[in-house]
This record gives C-alpha cells, structure tokens and sequence, in this order.
C-alpha cells in the first residue's frame, strides 16, 4: 500500500478543515495534509446564491436521514471543499456570547466568548459592522442588506415584525440585539464565499500545504492506542496517509461514522460490527442536536411573488415567550416558493406559488444519532435526528408558528396574502391540530452538531476534551460541529470556522 507521512493529516475540507489546516500550515513550518473525499477544484457557477439546490448538485454526500419515527428525508451535508459552506444560503450569524460561555461552564474553559471572539474577528472581514466585536481583513467577508437592496415583500415583513412588537436591528452579529433585522452573510458579488474560497484559494501556494480531493477516508489507524495515520481510498487506490497527528473535521455525520470505522464508540455496537475496540467512547454519534423549523404557506395575492427577487433577507431573534432567556426562537420571511416541482404540496395549497413565514428553535431539548449499520466505508451511516423528540420542542415549535400566524395578521402582510394554506383558524385555537401539523411537517435547518462533544473527564458522554483530543488515544483530535456541546443559537457555519480557527491556536500552542 503506497503511503506517504506528513506532520498533521486533517480529514475533512469542511468550513472548519479548511480553515482549520490553512491557519495552521500559515503559523508553523509543520506539513500538514487536508484530505477532502469531494472535489476541491472551484466551481463558480456552483457558487451563484441562486444555485442552492444541494443534493442535487454533485457536492453533496446524497444522505437520507430519520427526521422523526416514519418520517424519512434527504438532507443535504457539503461533500467538497467548503463542506456545509460551500452549499448553505451564506447566513453568518455567530451565536450569541451566552452560547459560548456555556460551553465554558460545561467544564471547556477555552471555549468561552472571550476566547471565542478573536477566531470570529480573525475569520470575518465585515463591510458593514466596525468596533472592538467584529473584525476586518479576514479571509471571510461579511455583508448585510442595505435598505435599497430590500425588496418589497421584505419591506413588508420587516414592517409586519415591527407593528407586532420587534425591536428593529442593525446588527445581527453584536451580541446582544433582539428583533428584526438584515441577515449578515458570507458573499461577495452574488457568490457565497466558502472557506475552499476564503481559506484555501490564498494558502494553496504554501509549501507546507497539501490538498487532495477524492480522498475518502476509511478509518483511523493506530499502533496500540496512538494514532499512526488514515487509510484511505482515492481513485480507486488504497493508500496510507502516516501523520505526527491526525484531525478528524468530517462533519458531525461522517465523523463520528470515521471513528466507528476506527475502532473509537461503544463497545458493544463496534463488537456488533466486528470491529476492534481502540477506546470504548458511548458519547461517539450519541447526542445529535439540530434546530428543528416549521413553515406557515400563504398563498399570495396577485403580483406580490416575483421569483426573480432574492428570496430571504430579514431575520428575527426572538426571545421565548413565556422566559426571558434570549434569542430561543428565530423567524424569516421565504419571499417566494414555486411549487411546481412539488405537485403534491401544490395540491395541498391549492396554488402554485407561495410565501412562507419561517420559524424554529434555536435550543432543543431532544436529541438524535448518529450509527453505523456496516462497518465498510462504503455504507452511509444512518442518522435519526429525532426531531421534536421532546415535548418542550413541540411546545415552543407550537409557540412559534402561532406568531407566524400574528405576523400574517399584521396589516402590512395581510394585504399581500390572498388566504393562508393548510392552516385554518379552527386548527390555531386547537394545540392538538397544530402538534400534528408540526410532527406531519416540521424541518431540520441543516446544522447537524455533537455527536462527539467535548467534556471534562468526569463527563462519561464526552468524547474529547477541552484541547479536542480524543479520550483514550494520543495523537488524534476532533475539530468539526461534533465537538459541539450545545447548539449555539445561530445557523453553525461561522461557529464551525472559528472552531477551525481555535483548533488551529491549540495545535500550534501545543495543547
């Protein structure tokens, strides 16, 4: 089997691999090997905001996934350079400092907000926003809608938002601002900008960074409990990557499939499998967490839909209604939605355009997983998110699309619907009619997290610790939306680069 030897191998060229390995290779002469079972060459074209069409696109891993008991869907993850930002809708929203200093307080001390925000200052080159919170220069640009830039379905959201009672918003990146406001993102010129673009494009010419796509990592391997290096498959050849150190940042799916494969999970699933035990880790694909979302359909009056506008560019961070923990749920406004390709929803709205109110809860109690079926490479793993597995979830996702309903009422949105669809009044008034509504049609956002979460050494569900090392091993860490130990209240993407960032800060430090 050829092999060849580097001084770090990261599997993975996800928004965290490759800002993970680029950063790195830029603070050290160590040579380091970032692997990317997807293609790595540009694709501009596939990069235009219009074209978020993932998994029919050839950078997504095609992956049907459990959303609830009997309900089965696909669910895009990012299989290219850029992973998940390569693919998303560019929202770069940063959790708020809370999020963060709770990672802390769950015994991870350098993952406070404190420590945190010079990897989301370092990262970000924000045109719009200035001050001690945000950064400029960074590999990253970050942008918000100008109000010349809103359409006039936005316009009248926005206004919608503020006669409920929405305070209005300039930054959604400040840290503390509640209510209505542009969503901050990474693009540039009609192209979202991925860390392939961001990261990898600047750092290919270092001598000391080596990038290879189509390398689909089979497993870790080891000589007795340290990590030697990855097996590999890439053009149908089996190879070895040898590594001083090797970095697991395959996403919160395929990572902790990878160390399945490895020998690093529960025991007795991996003895099931036949697999070898390398360290017996129950929390590897335990606690998957996802933001679960709902839509309210309107079916517009004529005129009010043009599907050549942007679609989303106005958010809400809202407080739950009945606590005062901030940011717990989060509304948009889907401009348009041509239904055409979805004849049977079509028919259940009875039109074929409409626009959605969006809703959903940025902190669920219930979790999911993630395990292996076969121990081959080749066998996708099978996820469960679980989605309302908790009645909490249920009660505030409920909660939630009742003030979509509000915001319909509010006389700036009112008079752009024609009627609402698959909801009528009687169902609002009945919990029971709208709890199946939720659980017939309630969406995962895409932010698969921890299911391989870090912890201090009394926590039996931590898989690594706060320096990202896999417990049990030496010489392998985990730097990825796995590691995760409570889902921040914001889309993932930028988290994910500044877990990339921070990564990078501990490797070189030694940690």
């Amino acid at each position: 089997m050829r092999s060849t030897h580097h001084d770090v191998v990261v599997v993975g060229a996800g928004a965290a691999g490759s800002a993970l390995a680029a950063r790195l290779a830029s603070l050290g002469d160590r040579s380091v090997l970032l692997l990317e079972a997807g293609p790595v060459e540009p694709q501009p074209e596939a990069d235009r905001l219009s074209n978020v069409t993932f998994a029919l696109t050839r950078r997504d891993w095609g992956l049907e996934v459990e959303l609830a008991p009997g309900r089965r869907s696909p669910y895009p993850q990012g299989k290219a350079a850029g992973g998940g930002s390569a693919v998303n809708g560019a929202l770069a929203f940063r959790g708020l400092p809370d999020d963060y200093d709770g990672w802390a307080a769950l015994g991870n001390a350098p993952w406070s907000w404190e420590r945190l925000l010079p990897c989301f200052r370092r990262l970000e080159d924000d045109r719009d926003a200035a001050g001690p919170a945000h950064g400029r220069g960074g590999p990253i640009p970050i942008v918000r809608w100008r109000e010349g830039e809103l359409t006039a379905q936005q316009r009248a959201f926005r206004e919608a938002c503020l006669a409920h009672g929405f305070a209005g918003v300039a930054d959604h990146n400040d840290g503390r601002s509640l209510g209505v406001g542009p969503f901050p993102m990474n693009r540039a010129r009609g192209l979202r900008v991925s860390t392939a673009m961001g990261y990898l494009e600047p750092a290919r010419a270092r001598a000391n960074l080596a990038l290879e796509g189509g390398a689909g990592a089979r497993r870790v391997r080891f000589e007795g409990r340290r990590a030697t290096g990855v097996e590999l498959e890439a053009q149908g050849e089996l190879r070895f990557a040898g590594a001083g150190e090797v970095i697991l940042a395959a996403g919160a799916i395929q990572t902790p499939a990878l160390l399945w494969r490895s020998g690093i999970g529960p025991a007795a699933e991996l003895a099931r499998l036949g697999v070898e035990v390398v360290s017996d880790l129950p929390g590897v694909g335990a606690g998957l967490m996802e933001h679960p979302g709902s839509f309210l359909l309107a079916v517009p009056e004529a005129g009010v839909c043009d599907p050549s506008e942007v679609q989303f560019q106005l958010g809400v961070r809202a407080p739950r209604g009945d606590a005062a923990e901030d940011g717990e749920l989060f509304f948009g406004m889907m401009s348009h939605w041509d239904l055409s390709a979805q004849p049977e929803l079509a028919a259940r709205a009875g039109a074929p355009m409409v626009f959605a109110l969006t809703c959903g809860v940025q902190r669920p109690h219930a979790r999911g997983r993630v395990r292996l079926e076969r121990a081959d490479a080749s066998t996708p793993p099978r996820v469960e998110l679980n989605l309302l597995g908790h009645p909490e979830d249920l009660r505030r996702l409920r909660e939630a699309l009742r003030t979509c309903r509000a915001l319909a009422r509010e006389p700036a949105l009112a008079r752009r619907i024609r009627r609402l669809a698959l909801l009528d009044d009687a169902a609002f008034a009945d919990d029971a009619a709208l709890d199946r509504y939720l659980r017939a049609g309630c969406v995962p956002w895409y932010h698969p997290c921890g299911t391989a979460r870090m912890g201090p050494a009394g926590d039996a569900g931590a898989v690594v610790d706060a320096a990202l090392r896999v417990r049990g091993v030496e010489g392998l860490r985990v730097a990825d939306a796995s590691v995760i130990p409570a889902i921040p209240r914001a889309p993932t993407n930028l988290t994910c680069i500044a877990i990339g960032e921070r990564a990078a800060e501990l490797v070189a430090a030694g940690a």
